[in-house]
């Protein structure tokens, strides 16, 4: 049974996702440098929603968008698209890109998973890279229900993020050698990725299969990496 989302909505409990959590993604530098220490591009952003299925004329979401390359390329294969993020200066960062691209139909809404507003089964495929891990567990679970909410049936989710998919007894040799890669690989400071791993909330494969099972999702595929990444498609089923 599906929680009662406006009833949560209502409560003096309920979380303020509009705080960032570990590293703050309004600070000018970190938007100069997202993507090129995130290795996204025009091409592989096209390339996963050529992945994805997405077709033109379809109702596209990236939450946690960033720079919005993905919603870029979404709005340049002739698709309605929602660019949601917390973040004002990476919502002004999408909208110059897709000036610069001339990407029509971008509709930028400053928000999170716990606030986004988007019609029930409105969407036909939505997307979220490495933003869920600001929020506990409690609250992924309640964000992913969100986002069911807001997909037709049927329709395709793909989650990618942080999550530790190492056996319990390598963990310190997992995350100090991801340290290590994100320094030498990235140009991340070991003090920002620190801070990931100390004050965020990424959390174990298991436990993200099974919240997006509970979030009424079909699991259908799971790839996982470094002990550390994963990316997970799944659909809403009809």
């Amino acid at each position: 049974m599906a929680i009662n989302i406006e009833a949560l909505q209502g409560s003096d409990w309920y979380y303020d996702d509009s705080k960032h959590v570990g590293v703050d993604f309004s600070e000018p530098v970190q938007v100069a440098t997202y993507d090129a220490r995130q290795r996204s591009t025009d091409a592989a952003a096209a390339a996963l929603l050529a992945e994805l299925g997405l077709q033109s004329d379809q109702v596209f979401a990236d939450f946690g968008c960033g720079t919005g390359v993905l919603a870029c390329q979404a709005a340049l294969a002739g698709c309605e698209v929602h660019a949601i993020d917390i973040s004002a200066q990476m919502l002004e960062a999408t909208r110059k890109r897709a000036e610069i691209l001339g990407a029509s139909g971008i509709r930028l809404q400053q928000a999170g998973f716990l606030s986004f507003v988007l019609p029930a089964n409105s969407l036909d495929i939505a997307t979220t890279q490495y933003a869920l891990h600001h929020l506990n567990d409690f609250w992924k679970l309640v964000a992913l229900q969100r986002i069911h909410a807001a997909l037709k049936p049927g329709a395709t989710f793909m989650l990618r993020d942080v999550v530790y998919s190492c056996h319990p007894s390598e963990i310190k040799e997992t995350v100090d050698a991801w340290l290590k890669w994100m320094q030498e690989e990235r140009g991340y400071s070991r003090d920002e990725n620190v801070t990931h791993v100390r004050d965020e909330h990424s959390t174990f494969a298991w436990v993200m299969e099974g919240l997006l099972e509970r979030a009424g999702f079909r699991l259908q595929q799971a790839r996982y990496a470094r002990g550390v990444y994963a990316t997970y498609i799944c659909q809403r089923p009809g």
